[in-house]
């Protein structure tokens, strides 16, 4: 199946899926096609297309605003909470002139104050990497697998980068960290994992991204239709963030033998997107 889209799309669009390409295929349509219907037939379908790529867009966007209001609510909004409480204590206690009680209250304060600013850093890295527009993709991921496994001890990763930076396009590459993002918090919070195999590189102008685990899969049709399963809304974000980005996305589960996403983008010659 993944070989099979990757050939598609190549006979479609040549050897890329950039705009101009694309625009090429819809001039020979209007060159040949009006005085049959067919022409017309095209730009009504290219509308079509066009309308479900915004509501994949605002899918995505209401998703990741959904995600950071719970991370806020559930995380820094609870933190500023115990430091509110913390310091009517602290009033409390210096009013009747407990002064030792008072000191010790601060001193723990300051540790709830330093878990608020780890929250809030948290938080910032969630919504864009800084680290991924100065160093590049590859440093940002070693860092995030890096956290991973201060994190989670047991979980072995398997890395295999197998390009360099300046031929990963720029616009990518919040796509791949997104993608890998979202695989990972999947594989840690559902799949019993212990390992985890990443790799990404380029074949020829091909871009591969593949991520794998050997945890317990599962049913895709259970979870897409399990009502409010965070695991069903990231396995869409992804394949959204893969299909608007150009990529051709393909997951393969097997209930007790682990899940393996791969996603694919065609590039020039000069590895630009």
């Amino acid at each position: 199946m993944y070989q099979e889209s990757l050939k598609q799309l190549k006979r479609s669009f040549g050897t890329g899926v950039r705009g101009d390409r694309v625009g090429r295929q819809a001039g020979r349509f209007g060159k040949y096609g009006y005085a049959d219907g067919v022409g017309s037939g095209f730009w009504r379908e290219s509308r079509s297309t066009l309308q479900q790529i915004a509501n994949q867009m605002l899918s995505i966007q209401e998703n990741e605003r959904k995600r950071i209001a719970t991370d806020l609510h559930d995380g820094v909004g609870q933190s500023l909470t115990m430091i509110k409480l913390s310091l009517s204590l602290v009033v409390q206690q210096l009013a009747a002139g407990a002064v030792n009680d008072a000191s010790e209250s601060l001193q723990q304060l300051k540790l709830k104050v330093h878990g608020a600013l780890e929250e809030v850093r948290h938080a910032a890295m969630d919504l864009r990497p800084p680290m991924l527009d100065d160093l590049g993709l590859l440093a940002t991921l070693t860092w995030f697998f890096r956290e991973l496994d201060a994190a989670f001890p047991g979980m072995k990763v398997e890395k295999d980068f197998g390009i360099h930076e300046n031929r990963i396009p720029d616009q990518l590459k919040i796509t791949i960290f997104r993608i890998l993002q979202e695989a990972t918090s999947n594989i840690v919070k559902y799949a019993h994992a212990d390992l985890m195999r990443v790799r990404l590189k380029q074949v020829d102008d091909t871009l591969h991204l593949s991520i794998e685990d050997n945890g317990d899969g599962f049913d895709p049709a259970e979870v897409s239709i399990r009502s409010g399963s965070d695991r069903g809304l990231g396995l869409l974000n992804m394949k959204e963030r893969a299909t608007l980005s150009g990529g051709i996305y393909v997951m393969d589960t097997v209930i007790g033998q682990g899940t393996q996403i791969r996603v694919a983008w065609q590039l020039d010659s000069s590895g630009a997107w």
